[in-house]
């Protein structure tokens, strides 16, 4: 069940739900990507038929994280996705993320295939001397292997050089079933 659960929360969509997508974010496709395990606990994990994506939003560095579920079987989850960056050698960055509780407490979720759940995730972006250029970024759900994630600009179009982001911390909220409530940080 815990396989199945950190699936669920990797697939990333915004179609599946029924949510509305905001008007700003337009229609963008990308590919699926899934990760090999690493080392003898990864080997353990579920590797879920799974699309995340992460929506840049109006505010600098806010944005939506969307996992969809690509399989043919149902997954179940319920906390935070984990996130992880790397640099532009390809090297992990040093960047903090903080779990918050927003929207509040994360339900238990089951998607069904081709359903989504969503996150909000707030990066502070900025150019001082504790922010990192990024390359990529993951999203695991428990129990589950990382995904890499694409970003998809406030334009709608994915961007394809990460590298101009600085990022020198990050929070993330709980996945929920449906987008309302999950971008309102403090």
């Amino acid at each position: 069940m815990r396989l199945t659960i950190l699936a669920a929360v990797l697939a990333v969509g915004a179609t599946a739900c029924g949510s509305p997508t905001p008007a700003s974010q337009g229609q963008a496709t990308s590919t699926t990507s899934e990760a090999a395990p690493t080392s003898a606990s990864a080997s353990d994990k579920q590797k879920p038929a799974v699309k995340a994506e992460l929506t840049m939003q109006g505010k600098p560095g806010l944005g939506l994280l969307a996992a969809t579920n690509q399989g043919t079987a149902p997954i179940t989850f319920q906390g935070w996705p984990k996130l992880a960056f790397t640099n532009p050698a390809n090297e992990p960055a040093a960047i903090p993320v903080e779990q918050k509780l927003v929207p509040g407490e994360g339900p238990s979720i089951t998607l069904q295939p081709g359903q989504t759940a969503f996150a909000g995730v707030q990066l502070d972006v900025d150019d001082d001397a504790n922010s990192f250029a990024i390359n990529e970024m993951t999203a695991e759900l428990p129990g589950m292997v990382p995904v890499k994630v694409t970003f998809i600009g406030t334009d709608g179009q994915p961007i394809a050089d990460m590298t101009k982001l600085k990022v020198s911390e990050a929070k993330v909220g709980t996945m929920q079933p449906a987008t309302q409530g999950v971008l309102v940080f403090d």
